[in-house]
């Protein structure tokens, strides 16, 4: 062999220039057929040159000749791999590594088999054996993951990638491949990180921030680091149109009306007729802690906006791929709030909700009216807060006691997740089906079940629920106080309501027929307490109210701060419901409120955010006395003390939402707490604060009476009742 016409190939091999190789090594071969080391030069220039067979015929003779040149192995050992030939790829690199343990080339391809194989570790391994030998090989680890991706191979393609981002730590692209690859395999919660690297390596890429944006949004989870993210893509793209609208609907979701709205607003300058930023800008108040003149000035905005959807032209195609969307951001949720009956308003909403999920649903034919008739009857139950909810807690005792002999119960949920709730009703007999669907979508399973009265428990709760009950599913459709509003609906035949709540006036407040059960008109399981902690970190009268901040008006602020300044051995907790940030909100307010009183609010008070319900139980026992809130009171609170013996100070409202409270206590034959006046309302908390043994005569009251709230067969009797006979309002007589 000639040494300088060898080396001369190989230079002319490393130099990219196969052919001319090929010639110097296939002259050496004709001057000796022998030559081991000139034979797998060949072998490598045939494989660069695309001639893979020839070149395998070429590495074989040299390794014939020769089982000492490693390089002719690992040639072998990289046409194997390439056919997918596993095994012989193995043997071969592993016989050029024994041969020349620095072939970097040879751990190049046995990493690849063995990821092939399973073996993850060995290959990690054996991958960062061949780069440190060759930091060529980092660069092919992210070839590899190219490949990969191209072949649709995302885990693969995760791996390599992943490994090339970690060997280049500030290469934005490569911690943006690593993430995309993880989100298109599935894995989007592993997709965060990477592709947060990403973002923050190159801060003024939108791809970046958009696919993170993308994967955030996929993965669930923590709304501030989605709302972090859709900042930076607001910022790096300030027209994008989608990010502006699922920006806002993010702040909105956590109650950050305030800073929702400009976003709102730009995605309305950038396109007038854009429907959810319309819907979502009236519906929603521009904060959750609003004085009399923003209540006032949000119903004076939401009627300006119902007239703008009133005037559309519904045959407008554009406004058809709009429907879904926008009767999935939101409802009429906040009207009931307000204080008033809002009857028109409410029927306003229900004709464009009506409008809209036509729209939405273009297939749905609606069911005809029709008698039922005596006959086993089929209910249909729509609702997303039937398992782990308030609603859940009023009408599912009386539901599932209905008799399986004459009802067939089905319930339908939108809830996302089918919680262990769901079990209860499946044990009853009732099917149950739940899931994050379209709005076709559910009028499709719904009418397959072919239901003769459809009932919506808690109509505004859910946007589905809301768009849903527009359309008529079954001859009889029926809601109740689990939310205690009217619809508004045509399509809702009747409203059945509590006749402990309900004014003497109450039908005015609906445009469904009131039907007033018995009582509270459901049944309500018997509350177990554990025994109550006893007292002993001060002497203070404890106060509390537990009510969601939206019950909790500027009204309350003066009301609360009168009750302290005339009771100075009080002090008063307010749980609000409400993220960290609104109970703040609240508490700001109320400040200046006690402050013109005189109350020193850090001695005397105290607004918590939403609590886990332990806490909230033990607040309940700790508490001597609950405050009740105005306009809208409480029920399952209310219920709450009472289970614990608590006595409930209220002012009934006009409406039933406001009489919840006073109900409940003329059930149990203590008018004593119920005001006529807010001066009325001070008098009774400050006796009730002040005298103790007026509290522990109140107390034994409540506890010997209040068995008259839960269990009651009653009201399960008269809903059986009712349910087997009604018909359809215009058919009663036929």
């Amino acid at each position: 062999m000639s040494s300088k016409e060898y080396e001369r190939g190989n230079a002319l091999l490393q130099q990219g220039h196969a052919s001319q190789a090929a010639q110097v090594f296939q002259s050496l071969i004709q001057r000796s057929g022998d030559d081991a080391y000139a034979h797998a030069g060949l072998g490598h220039a045939l494989l660069q040159l695309g001639r893979e067979a020839e070149a395998r015929d070429a590495l074989l003779r040299a390794c014939s000749l020769s089982d000492r040149i490693s390089h002719a192995y690992g040639g072998l050992a990289w046409l194997a791999l390439k056919q997918g030939d596993a095994g012989t790829a193995r043997n071969m690199a592993g016989r050029a590594i024994a041969l020349y343990p620095s072939d970097a080339a040879s751990h190049f391809v046995l990493a690849q088999v063995q990821l092939a194989e399973g073996r993850m570790d060995e290959s990690e391994a054996t991958f960062a054996r061949a780069a440190k030998l060759d930091a060529r090989y980092v660069e092919a680890r992210n070839a590899l993951g190219s490949a990969a991706f191209d072949r649709g191979q995302f885990a693969a393609a995760a791996r390599h990638f992943g490994a090339y981002a970690r060997g280049r730590p500030n290469d934005a692209k490569a911690w943006l491949n690593f993430g995309l690859s993880l989100a298109r395999a599935g894995d989007m919660q592993a997709a965060r990180a990477p592709l947060q690297r990403a973002a923050e390596l190159a801060p003024d890429q939108v791809k970046p921030a958009a696919l993170l944006v993308s994967v955030l949004l996929e993965a669930g989870g923590d709304h501030a680091e989605l709302i972090a993210a859709l900042n930076r893509l607001v910022a790096l793209s300030p027209d994008a149109l989608d990010a502006r609208l699922t920006l806002a609907r993010t702040l909105i979701a956590e109650h950050r009306y305030a800073e929702a709205k400009p976003h709102l607003r730009h995605a309305l300058r950038l396109d007038p007729r854009c429907l959810v930023a319309r819907w979502l800008d009236f519906q929603r108040p521009d904060d959750v802690v609003q004085d009399e003149a923003a209540r006032a000035a949000y119903l004076q905005r939401w009627r300006e906006g119902i007239a703008w959807f009133e005037q559309l032209d519904w045959n407008d195609a554009q406004l058809a791929r709009q429907a879904d969307e926008t009767l999935a951001s939101t409802t009429n949720f906040y009207l009931a709030y307000l204080g008033q009956p809002l009857l028109d308003e409410h029927r306003r909403n229900a004709a464009v909700v009506r409008k809209l999920t036509q729209l939405a649903a273009p297939g749905a034919v609606e069911a005809p009216l029709r008698r039922i008739g005596r006959k086993r009857r089929k209910i249909a139950v729509f609702s997303a807060s039937l398992t782990n909810h308030s609603v859940e807690r009023m009408w599912s005792g009386a539901l599932l006691r209905l008799d399986p002999a004459e009802f067939e119960l089905a319930v339908f949920s939108p809830a996302e997740r089918d919680t262990q709730g769901a079990q209860r009703w499946r044990d009853a007999g009732a099917h149950f089906d739940a899931g994050n669907r379209t709005a076709g979508v559910w009028v499709t399973a719904i009418q397959a079940f072919e239901p003769d009265i459809m009932l919506f428990p808690d109509i505004g709760m859910h946007q589905f629920v809301q768009a849903l009950a527009s359309l008529r599913h079954a001859p009889v459709q029926l809601t109740t106080w689990g939310h205690p509003v009217t619809s508004g609906m045509a399509t809702i035949d009747y409203f059945l309501g509590a006749d402990a709540f309900e004014p003497e006036d109450a039908q005015a407040h609906y445009s469904e027929i009131l039907v007033r059960l018995p009582r509270t008109g459901v049944w309500l399981e018997r509350p177990v307490r554990g025994a109550a902690v006893a007292r002993t970190e001060d002497t203070s009268v404890r106060l509390l109210c537990v009510q969601s901040i939206s019950k909790l008006h500027a009204a309350h602020d003066a009301l609360f701060a009168r009750i302290l300044a005339a009771s100075p051995q009080a002090r008063l907790d307010v749980l609000c419901s409400a993220t960290a940030q609104d109970a703040a909100a609240l508490e700001r307010r109320m400040r200046a409120e006690f402050a013109n009183a005189g109350i020193d609010f850090d001695a005397r008070c105290r607004v918590y955010a939403r609590l886990p319900l332990e806490r909230y139980q033990a607040f309940i026992d700790a508490a001597d006395v609950c405050l009740d809130s105005l306009d809208f009171s409480g029920c399952i609170t209310t219920l709450d003390a009472i289970a614990s013996d608590k006595p409930v100070v209220t002012l009934p409202g006009a409406l039933a939402r406001g009489r919840q409270t006073s109900g409940i206590l003329r059930l149990l034959e203590l008018p004593e707490l119920i005001a006529a006046s807010a001066d009325d309302y001070v008098r009774i908390a400050v006796r009730a604060a002040a005298d103790s043994a007026w509290r522990a005569e109140l107390q034994t009251r409540i506890r010997e009476r209040k068995a008259v709230l839960f269990e009651d067969a009653a009201a399960v009797a008269a809903l059986a009742d009712f349910l087997r006979e009604v018909e359809h309002p215009s058919l009663r007589d036929a």
